[in-house]
């Protein structure tokens, strides 16, 4: 009989411990919060899995550099989380897989929170995916090449047709125009003088669908302020002003003489596209314009630093495409988030629950995972206790009486 009642206690004493030791808070990949897809060339899949999207760059060792001369774009797939709250995009987010294919395959990815944009994570695969095994890609050369525009180029950006982004009345010089045909990944930088570089113009990446981009001379009518063209679709412009004093004295003297004739851009390399010839105080002074290529560097390695890490307590379940108002759904995150989940973690496993009321509902959100609770309370004679059941066990928790009052603290709503 003592054996057999030793033998009890010690159950008894191994089963409070293990549940001691219960984590209450555990992360995981919720599908029905993502929307995902697949497109390649010539065709698109919806509702595919969200999963592998957001772990194709994890686990694995990132590269420093891609081999090949030349890459075909195979697919691109997209996860999408939407907002949780109505205007509130502190739970958005947004992740993207380029497939590419070089010397071997590779899959690139970046996020909407990484450092760096547009810059890419890169790993190697064995093989392509098999969506992708019989898919004939985009070409895209590792370097962007500069050509001389063709007259009917010219013709198409200086037809009256063409528009311009500002509105304002431009006179485009037509002989100037030069064609940029992108290369795989990377910003072209322009400027006038040796130090004249500053903010990028443009920025290109791996697609299915490449754009070359013109560029060319003009001014504007009004200001007779001295222009640089610029075209993403050969049809319409968009003008930047060429900030350099001597330029800005205006634009009626001005003449110039293209001085690069096409190529291939090298990295970092300063490629002179005009001379720019104004008369400054009755001198002619000339200016150079100058182009160069700046490659966007892989990221070998990630900060969570900007991970989202927010907390939803809502009265309705969330759905992906219908974004819950507030108050119907309050949030806290920073230093409150971690101390809900501190509060959370104080748990212990229940087998009762209390009653429902308004706010049934809490979501946590940590980077691309989450964890759902329904929330329920019972009222005692001087406090509330709060009972946590986590949807995808179904494992119902009690909040220790501290944990209890945190989370009262941070969602007063809950407890009207």
């Amino acid at each position: 009989m003592k054996k057999r009642t030793l033998m009890t206690l010690s159950l008894l004493w191994l089963t409070v411990g293990c549940s001691e030791d219960i984590d209450v808070v555990r992360y995981g990949h919720i599908e029905e919060h993502w929307q995902a897809e697949r497109v390649m060339m010539n065709s698109q899949e919806s509702n595919v899995n969200a999963e592998p999207i957001l772990n194709q760059c994890k686990g694995d060792k990132l590269l420093s550099k891609l081999d090949g001369e030349t890459f075909s774009v195979l697919g691109i797939a997209y996860a999408t989380r939407a907002p949780f709250i109505t205007d509130d995009y502190q739970g958005y987010t947004f992740d993207e897989v380029t497939y590419v294919e070089g010397d071997a395959i590779y899959a690139l990815c970046r996020s909407d929170r990484m450092d760096g944009q547009p810059a890419y994570r890169a790993v190697e695969l064995e093989a392509r995916p098999a969506y992708l095994k019989d898919e004939v890609g985009t070409e895209i050369s590792s370097l962007p090449t500069v050509h001389v525009a063709t007259e009917n180029e010219r013709a198409t950006l200086d037809e009256s047709q063409a528009s311009y982004e500002s509105g304002q009345d431009i006179e485009s010089y037509p002989r100037s125009v030069m064609k940029i045909t992108p290369g795989f990944s990377g910003v072209v930088e322009i400027g006038v003088g040796e130090g004249g570089f500053f903010n990028p113009y443009f920025d290109f990446s791996p697609n299915l669908r490449q754009f070359n981009v013109f560029i060319g001379l003009g001014r504007a009518v009004e200001t007779n302020t001295p222009l640089l063209l610029m075209s993403h679709d050969g049809t319409r412009y968009s003008a930047s002003v060429l900030e350099d004093a001597d330029l800005l004295n205006g634009a009626d003297s001005l003449t110039f003489r293209r001085v690069f004739e096409g190529g291939t851009m090298n990295p970092l390399e300063q490629i002179p596209l005009y001379d720019i010839t104004v008369d400054v105080n009755g001198q002619m002074v000339t200016k150079t314009l100058s182009m160069r290529y700046r490659p966007s560097p892989l990221l070998t390695s990630v900060s969570d630093s900007d991970e989202i890490a927010v907390a939803y307590l809502h009265k309705y379940p969330y759905h992906r495409e219908v974004p819950l108002p507030y108050p119907d759904a309050v949030n806290v995150s920073g230093d409150a988030y971690d101390r809900l989940v501190k509060a959370i973690e104080t748990a212990r496993p229940s087998t009762k629950s209390g009653e429902m009321k308004d706010y049934k509902y809490l979501t946590l959100l940590r980077g691309n995972l989450g964890q759902q609770f329904e929330v329920s309370y019972q009222q005692r004679s001087k406090k509330v206790d709060v009972y946590v059941k986590d949807v995808k066990s179904g494992e119902v928790f009690k909040l220790s009486s501290a944990g209890a009052e945190t989370f009262q603290e941070l969602f007063p709503q809950a407890f009207k």
